[in-house]
């Protein structure tokens, strides 16, 4: 295929995006030359109609709803969710901190913490603030979850869990562009 059917390929697909109802029509004229256009041709030597085939169009992602609190509506929140990283995130080599955001509705009333899980166990300790950042993850993948906990520590509600994926270099891929400095010991 040459350079100029390709780009006139590429200029109808976007053109089908803007008119998808409209007709189009091949015209050949008599030295070969092959033209496509949306206007009903009345001189042309060939002409066709083209029957162009349904635009491939793909489903929004579902992303799964927010747990909510445990036992339905404890102490009056009614949410409370991981909003960053969202499911199936991945981390790539490069990125050395993951910041996880949290969502409760609704505010964090006083008295009570925010304890970040990671992995099932707690990560740091409980705080009053709504986004952490976690360091020096290793590579594979990590679940991330929050609780509401009162302070004597017990848990109030607990969050959705988010998996994500961190992605490091290794010594079997040694083409990595960002290789790690080295530390002195």
């Amino acid at each position: 295929m040459s350079t100029r059917n390709k780009l006139l390929f590429t200029i109808l697909s976007f053109s089908l995006a803007f008119s998808a109802s409209a007709e189009i029509y091949r015209i050949v004229d008599e030295e070969g030359k092959v033209t496509f256009t949306d206007k009903p041709p009345h001189d042309a030597p060939t002409k066709e109609k083209v029957q162009l085939p349904t635009a491939n169009i793909q489903p929004a992602l579902k992303i799964a709803p927010a747990v909510k609190a445990v036992e339905g509506d404890i102490d009056g929140y009614q949410e409370i969710a991981i909003l960053a990283p969202t499911q199936d995130t991945t981390i790539p080599p490069g990125q050395e901190t993951v910041t996880v955001r949290v969502g409760l509705k609704p505010a964090l009333k006083a008295g009570h913490l925010i304890q970040l899980l990671l992995n099932g166990q707690s990560y740091g300790l409980p705080t009053a603030t709504t986004s952490f950042s976690i360091g020096s993850l290793i590579r594979g993948e990590h679940s991330v979850q929050v609780q509401v906990v009162d302070t004597e520590g017990s848990v109030i509600g607990l969050s959705n869990t988010a998996t994500i994926h961190v992605k490091r270099g290794s010594a079997q891929h040694p083409n990595n562009i960002n290789p790690p400095k080295p530390t002195p010991h």
